[in-house]
C-alpha cells in the first residue's frame, strides 16, 4: 500500500460551502455561500451543495475523503471516500470541487465538514442546521 503518511499534507488556502459552483473556460463561479442549512423538519436531508477547496504544495497523489460531524455530541453523521488528489508538480495550485447530493442531518445544531487526506485532517468548515420557520 502506497501511504502518504511520510509526505507533508498540501496547504489549504480556502474551504467554502456553496449551493452551486459553475466552471466556464477555466473560471470557477461560486454561488451562494452556505453558513446554515434551513430544513423543514428534523431529521432530514440538506439540499445539494458543493465544497470548494484551494490547495497548494502537494506532492503526487493523496487519497481523500470527507466526514460530517454533529458538534453537539461529537458524532459522525456522514462519511464518503472521494477520488484521489493528484498534484502534477510540487508548486501547483489545485482547485477542488466536491459535489454533495445531500447530508442527512439528525437534528438542528452545529456541524462540521472535515476533508481528510490519507485519514489526516486537511481542512474543516463549520455550518449550522436550523428549522426553517418560513416553511411551517
Amino acid at each position: 500500500m502506497d501511504s502518504t503518511a511520510n509526505k507533508p499534507l498540501p496547504h489549504c488556502r480556502a474551504i467554502l460551502l456553496c449551493e452551486d459552483i459553475d466552471e466556464d473556460a477555466g473560471t470557477l463561479s461560486l454561488h451562494k455561500l452556505i453558513e446554515s442549512f434551513k430544513l423543514p423538519s428534523f431529521p432530514g436531508p440538506t439540499g445539494p451543495f458543493a465544497a470548494f477547496l484551494r490547495l497548494y504544495d502537494g506532492i503526487g497523489r493523496y487519497p481523500m475523503s470527507i466526514e460530517v460531524n454533529a458538534l453537539d455530541n461529537d458524532t459522525s453523521v456522514a462519511i464518503a471516500t472521494l477520488a484521489d488528489l493528484d498534484f502534477p508538480v510540487r508548486l501547483a495550485r489545485i482547485d477542488v470541487v466536491i459535489p454533495v447530493d445531500f447530508v442527512h442531518l439528525p437534528r438542528a445544531g452545529p456541524y462540521e465538514l472535515i476533508v481528510l487526506v490519507d485519514r489526516r485532517e486537511l481542512a474543516r468548515e463549520y455550518f449550522d442546521a436550523e428549522l426553517d420557520h418560513d416553511r411551517e
